[in-house]
């Protein structure tokens, strides 16, 4: 299969902020970050993980966005896929995911290697090849040194989890990063799950900055709309 039949056949989760950046849903995304700075009162936030607590609950469409909107104000931005067993922020922008992460530690590789820059201020850093134990790589200490490497190349970092219900993975990344984001589907959480995520994150010393409810229904305009809203 050539490549770009491969790319064509990966599906896409192309951000609604870059194809329409006048959107409501947009400006909710402009929102997010705007309160995500305004919550930096003691430390400077600039690793952001986003979990969810189960899948399906638009996390890493959050992650696209909120990385393409940081971008457009701006800031040199990094979007991570640490979703080391189903990642998709390469489909987000049509790529391949080949080389990312996972060969920047095992094969030692440097940061423009590996990083596929998507515009002159949003670099993408995919998940690369599948490891047999992700838990493990997330946990290395080669890991936290390349996260502090990458801290001083770029204004902000934006990281996508794996859920919390689904493996450990989110919880592991939330002791590395400056604040950590739950994406949370309205009607669909439960409230029980979404307290047990909240309570284990903050046991494992997690700098929980904010809740992202997703697929809020709106009435405007005579027709509905899907929405985001943020609660820090």
């Amino acid at each position: 299969m050539n490549l770009k039949k491969k790319v064509d056949q990966l599906g896409s989760y192309i951000p609604i902020s870059s194809k329409e950046p006048h959107s409501i849903i947009t400006e909710q995304y402009r929102k997010l970050r705007t309160n995500i700075e305004l919550s930096n009162f003691n430390k400077e936030i600039k690793t952001i993980a986003l979990t969810s607590t189960m899948a399906m609950e638009g996390k890493t469409v959050t992650s696209i966005n909120l990385a393409t909107v940081y971008a457009q104000s701006g800031m040199k931005t990094l979007l991570i896929d640490m979703d080391l067993r189903k990642p998709k922020i390469h489909r987000g922008f049509k790529k391949i995911n080949q080389i990312g992460l996972s060969e920047m530690i095992t094969h030692k590789l440097e940061i423009d290697q590996a990083v596929q820059t998507i515009d002159p201020y949003l670099d993408i850093l995919t998940s690369g090849t599948k490891l047999p134990y992700p838990a493990e790589f997330l946990m290395s200490d080669a890991l936290k040194a390349l996260m502090q490497d990458l801290r001083h190349k770029y204004d902000r970092i934006i990281i996508d989890t794996p859920p919390m219900t689904a493996v450990a993975d989110a919880s592991i990344i939330s002791s590395f990063v400056d604040g950590m984001i739950i994406v949370i589907a309205a009607r669909e959480a439960k409230t029980d799950v979404a307290e047990r995520v909240i309570s284990d994150l903050k046991q494992n010393g997690a700098n929980i900055i904010g809740s992202v409810m997703t697929r809020v229904q709106k009435r405007e305009h005579g027709y509905m709309n899907y929405y985001y809203s943020y609660k820090a």
